[in-house]
């Protein structure tokens, strides 16, 4: 039986998909899972399951590349190049890819969650209000005037701040 080398890179490619598949929904499942754990997240879950659905895309992208005869150096030039501008983008204003992080771990391992009332030391004084959203960059709390402030989520995690009241209504501080 004689296999043509373009038989194997579909089988490759087959085998790559159904991996990159089975890996978005071990990561839904994941993300799920922790829903569960901790009530009122759902809004933070969308967010989280867009970001790791790129970043597995990106990885998609790479080995369906390799398996196709894309010469792998033109792919780490390519990687490179984009990493280099993409570190310099982000990074020449404020620390993007720090308040990615910090939403991650906000999800993951903050009991924060919309519909707390938190306090947040920011600068030089303390902000309170409840919190209506968290996004990939920036944290949103409505005040007691109704006014609506944005907080960097980098912040959120390196400033001190209490949960003074949990959306629950457990009363948690």
């Amino acid at each position: 039986m004689n296999i043509e080398p373009y038989q194997v890179r579909i089988v490759e490619t087959a085998v790559t998909l159904l991996a990159f598949v089975l890996l978005r929904l071990a990561v839904r499942s994941f993300v799920r899972a922790e829903l569960v754990r901790s009530a009122l997240k759902g809004r933070e879950a969308r967010e989280v399951n867009r970001l790791v659905t790129v970043l597995l895309t990106l990885v998609l992208v790479a080995v369906i590349s390799a398996i196709w005869g894309v010469d792998q150096g033109q792919i780490l030039i390519f990687a490179t190049s984009v990493v280099t501008v993409l570190g310099v983008a982000l990074f020449a204003e404020m620390s993007i890819l720090s308040n990615i992080t910090a939403c991650l771990v906000l999800f993951f391992q903050h009991p924060v969650k919309i519909g707390d009332r938190i306090r947040v030391f920011d600068q030089d004084h303390w902000v309170e209000g409840e919190l209506i959203d968290i996004t990939y960059f920036f944290v949103f709390v409505r005040t007691e005037n109704d006014g609506v402030i944005s907080i960097p989520n980098a912040v959120l995690l390196k400033e001190t701040f209490h949960i003074v009241r949990s959306g629950e209504g457990s009363g948690t501080t």
